[in-house]
């Protein structure tokens, strides 16, 4: 009986614990890593009482396996044992949660604390962003609003909010992501107070969003209303879509504005000449020297310096890019193995979404496949797998989405 009482126990306080791991991602690394450690103690106690040691079976385990297996040869190049070994160390927690989250998440119940957790979670960051945007500073972490002044237009400041995340681009890749799984609460399920209550955390997350002035957000924006409209065949969203598209010359920030007049060409408008295209340049130069297993997992900054072009003036850079960092960090075959996976769990879960009877569970999943896919898009311009709190949200995610077939 108290076996029974203590497996019950650890059941219910490492779902505990997973709702804090969503609810911290964007106001304390530190917060989500403890609950993550924690979570997996008690799951792991959990699975020696009930002397079950095998991971739980998923559609893609060959790939994790594999990844692991990639990244522990691409340590052959590494400049850098000890930082690689961390990676390594990063990559097994990742993987540790994935399973935590799978194995745990295992009814509709559940299912929706996990989901009530992070749009609290949302909420209250979104509310200090709003917050960071009047006063200067948000009142979490006490950080100070960035303005940068661009000084090929005229020292033009342009306030980028950050609330408690560490960038504007790390805020809103952890947004874009969030965003999505109300959109379809909102639009089509909830009533009354609950629609008004989820449209208001709608618009003041995405006021957070935009003032972010993310590009790569905004494109992910972009993609996730075309998809919702299609899957749920709803023309509304489209012609919304398009008017804010053609109203953005009116409420853009003057600088981003301009920065939009001289750079018509896509390419240049997201890949700035100084910037992302010297890093993707660096990246490229890893994968030539090394194509199939790359420079070391967790090396990319420190191997900047050795592959970077002489006339690149930036030293311990990311790739901003994740798929590029992955490549030069693990080679072709690391980033192939990435991308196999990645289609695999989208074939899974449109599997599960066809089949599936129970609308509102269509409706939760829906959001968090966007959101899935909205991270992913946004790190085609940033390192946004490479970076602690937003890979943690993306391998809770990714459990998430995978566990959701078994419902």
């Amino acid at each position: 009986m108290r076996k029974i009482k203590l497996i019950d126990f650890l059941k219910k306080a490492t779902l505990l614990l997973l709702c804090m791991v969503i609810f911290s991602i964007p106001i304390s690394i530190a917060l989500t890593n403890i609950t993550i450690g924690l979570a997996l103690i008690f799951w792991l106690i959990n699975k020696i009482l009930n002397k079950d040691l095998i991971f739980k079976k998923t559609p893609i385990n060959i790939f994790l396996i594999l990844l692991i297996l990639v990244s522990a040869i691409s340590m052959v190049n590494s400049s850098n044992i000890v930082s690689s070994l961390g990676g390594m160390q990063k990559l097994a927690k990742y993987i540790f949660l994935f399973f935590i989250i799978v194995e745990t998440v295992d009814d509709k119940d559940k299912l929706k604390r996990i989901v009530f957790a992070w749009i609290l979670g949302l909420s209250l960051v979104s509310i200090d962003g709003f917050f960071q945007y009047l006063t200067g500073k948000d009142f979490i972490r006490g950080y100070p609003l960035p303005v940068s002044l661009w000084k090929m237009y005229g020292n033009l400041p342009s306030p980028r909010i950050k609330a408690s995340m560490h960038n504007p681009n790390d805020f809103a890749c952890y947004l874009i992501s969030s965003i999505p799984l109300i959109l379809p609460l909102f639009l089509y399920y909830t009533k009354r107070f609950k629609k008004m209550l989820l449209g208001l955390i709608f618009v003041i997350s995405f006021f957070c969003m935009f003032h972010t002035q993310f590009r790569g957000a905004g494109l992910a924006f972009v993609v996730i209303v075309i998809l919702l409209s299609i899957i749920k065949k709803d023309i509304r969203l489209a012609i919304l879509l398009l008017i804010f598209l053609l109203s953005l010359p009116i409420i853009l920030p003057k600088p981003l504005l301009y920065w939009l007049v001289q750079n018509i060409n896509p390419y240049d408008f997201f890949i700035e000449d100084m910037g992302r295209r010297r890093h993707w340049q660096t990246a490229l130069e890893m994968v030539k020297k090394h194509p199939f297993v790359g420079v070391g997992i967790n090396t990319f900054s420190i191997s900047y310096i050795k592959y970077k072009d002489i006339k690149d003036p930036f030293v311990g850079f990311y790739a901003h890019n994740s798929y590029l960092h992955l490549a030069g960090e693990t080679g072709l075959i690391g980033l192939m193995i990435f991308i196999w996976m990645l289609i695999v769990i989208t074939k899974n879960w449109i599997n599960f979404y066809r089949k599936q009877k129970d609308k509102n569970l269509k409706d939760i999943s829906l959001g968090i496949f966007l959101g899935w896919l909205g991270f992913l898009i946004a790190g085609l311009l940033e390192s946004s797998l490479q970076i602690s709190n937003l890979a943690v949200l993306f391998w809770f995610i990714t459990g998430v989405l995978v566990g959701i077939s078994n419902l």
